[in-house]
C-alpha cells in the first residue's frame, strides 16, 4: 500500500510540473513585404522590437510584381487581426492607386517605402540620401553596407542595424518608427 501512494504522489508531482502557462497573443498581426528584402528586415525588427507585446507577429514576403499584385497575396495569406504590407513606391502611379484602392477594399495597411526600401536603409545608417533614384540607392547600400548576397543573410542585418542605431533614429525616421511601434504592438 505504502509503495502505492509513493507512485501516486511521484505521478501527481510530475504533473503538476509539466503543466505550464501558455502564452498566448491577444492579437495576430500579418506585416507582408514587397519582396524577400523587406521580409528580412522585417524579421530582424520582429526580433528586437516584439518580445513580450502579446501580439503574434508573422512576417511574409512577397514575390515582386505589381502593387496590387503584392497587396492580393497578403490578403490570401491568411485570417489575421491587422495586415500590413510594405511596399517600395517606386512604381508608376496608376499601379500605386490600384494598390491602394485595393488596400482600402481589403481592409489592409500599405506602408510605403519613398522610393524604396534601401532609400530607407540608408537613411537610418547614414541620413536621407536626398532625392536618389530607386536604382542609386540600391546601388549605394549594396556597395557600402551588404551586398546583394549576404541581404539575404539575416544574421548580417544586426552588424548594420543595431538597436542602439534603431532607437537613435527611429526618432528622426517617419516610416522606421512606425515600423517599431508596430512590431511593439502599439
Amino acid at each position: 500500500m505504502e509503495l502505492f501512494l509513493n507512485c501516486e504522489l511521484d505521478n501527481m508531482a510530475r504533473i503538476g510540473r509539466s503543466k505550464k502557462k501558455s502564452r498566448r497573443a491577444s492579437k495576430t498581426l500579418l506585416m507582408f513585404g514587397e519582396g524577400l528584402c523587406e521580409g528580412i528586415f522585417l524579421k530582424h525588427l520582429k526580433g528586437l522590437y516584439s518580445y513580450n507585446t502579446n501580439v503574434a507577429i508573422a512576417i511574409r514576403n512577397g514575390r515582386g510584381g505589381n502593387a496590387r499584385s503584392i497587396v492580393i497575396d497578403a490578403h490570401r495569406s491568411g485570417a489575421y487581426d491587422r495586415k500590413i504590407v510594405v511596399l517600395d513606391n517606386d512604381k508608376p502611379e496608376p499601379e500605386m492607386k490600384s494598390a491602394r484602392v485595393e488596400a482600402a477594399a481589403k481592409g489592409i495597411e500599405l506602408i510605403e517605402n519613398t522610393p524604396c526600401l534601401e532609400c530607407l536603409l540608408l537613411s537610418i545608417v547614414e541620413g536621407k540620401p536626398g532625392d536618389k533614384g530607386s536604382a542609386w540607392c540600391k546601388r549605394e547600400f549594396e556597395s557600402k553596407y551588404l551586398p546583394q548576397k549576404k541581404r539575404r543573410e539575416l544574421s548580417e542585418y544586426p552588424k548594420v542595424f543595431p538597436k542602439g542605431l534603431l532607437d537613435s533614429r527611429r526618432s528622426q525616421i517617419a516610416e522606421l518608427n512606425r515600423l517599431i511601434e508596430i512590431m511593439e504592438g502599439k
